[in-house]
């Protein structure tokens, strides 16, 4: 656990929610796309030096790095950046601010126990106030650091999450949840079953469904599960994306995977989406107790190697350089 930082005269109990919201926000949250206010963004671990200590010490496995370039209908784009182990946490600050990089912070609730505290008293609080979430449990928190004009590409999750923003302006287009008009089934069975990563296909004319935000700080969105969103930052950014477990989540999965490994080899091509009722019930159960036998396996995996020749350099007028020699990135898991 790397030691994070302390406010100048007493640490604040982090574990205490700082949202306020409505009787009919918590009503809803979860059915439909939500912009509420919060304060944590006052806190001092999101403050410029706070986040740069976190930097310098966080373990380089977890810190990926990205550069993108401008069109969102461009995904080859997207490029991994490796991080020089002896670049310092305000060396990468400030490649981020002059460049067009984006940093996950992966696995921050294990390896920053104050961010994880923060998390916990989060979900302990929504939970209490959204009893149709059936007991939310916080499962995986990313502290995202990026550029001006970076973005992140039109993708969707597999677990339901939020992002709650902390510093900068960036814009959010949110589209409808489970639309296989916007989501090819295959691609949703697919991210439920490991073989591709969350990016998915993008036209323009997808932006016409969309509902769009404008963060700032002190503000957070949610959407429903499983809805696809991108990003594009208007300044310097900061955020934490929070994601969460609940019983939705487990019976979506299920079918999901159903449909993939029994129904698709099966050759039947309508596929139902339905997570109630009887059939959908006996699906779930044929999944489990098939996959209890002998597991399913997916046919591939998405691309985790991570091989690039651009590094981190601060010096440099877009914050990265080219190396000779492409290498392993430094966040790989086969580094």
């Amino acid at each position: 656990m790397i030691a994070t930082p302390k406010a100048a005269n007493s640490k604040p109990d982090y574990t205490v929610p700082r949202i306020d919201w409505s009787a009919e926000e918590y009503a809803a949250f979860g059915l439909k796309n939500q912009l509420f206010k919060h304060s944590y963004h006052t806190l001092p671990l999101f403050q410029k030096d706070a986040l740069i200590q976190v930097l310098d010490t966080y373990p380089r496995e977890w810190l990926q790095a990205f550069t993108m370039g401008p069109d969102p209908t461009i995904r080859s784009d997207w490029q991994s950046v490796d991080i020089h182990p002896n670049s310092s946490g305000q060396d990468i600050w400030n490649a981020v601010e002059k460049g067009r990089l984006w940093l996950n912070l992966i696995f921050l609730q294990k390896y920053a126990q104050d961010y994880a505290d923060i998390v916990e008293g989060m979900y302990d609080y929504v939970g209490q106030h959204c009893p149709q979430l059936g007991g939310p449990k916080a499962s995986f928190t990313t502290l995202l650091i990026s550029s001006p004009g970076a973005q992140v590409y039109y993708h969707m999750d597999q677990s339901p999450n939020m992002l709650w923003h902390m510093s900068g302006q960036k814009k959010l287009w949110v589209y409808p949840a489970m639309d296989l008009r916007l989501v090819p089934q295959n691609f949703l069975e697919e991210i439920y079953s490991g073989e591709v990563s969350e990016f998915l296909p993008y036209k323009r004319d997808f932006d016409r469904y969309a509902e769009q935000f404008l963060l700032t700080p002190g503000t957070v969105v949610s959407w429903p599960h499983n809805a696809p969103h991108r990003i594009e930052n208007l300044t310097m950014n900061v955020s934490l994306t929070t994601s969460y477990q609940a019983p939705l989540q487990l019976r979506r999965e299920r079918v999901q995977k159903a449909n993939r490994y029994i129904l698709r080899n099966l050759g039947i091509k309508h596929r139902s989406l339905k997570e109630t009722g009887i059939r959908s019930n006996i699906k779930q159960l044929s999944y489990r107790v098939i996959n209890k036998v002998k597991p399913f396996k997916p046919t591939k995996h998405p691309h985790d190697d991570y091989v690039t020749d651009l590094q981190i350099d601060p010096s440099r007028p877009n914050g990265v350089r080219q190396l000779e020699k492409a290498v392993t990135a430094s966040f790989s898991k086969h580094r």
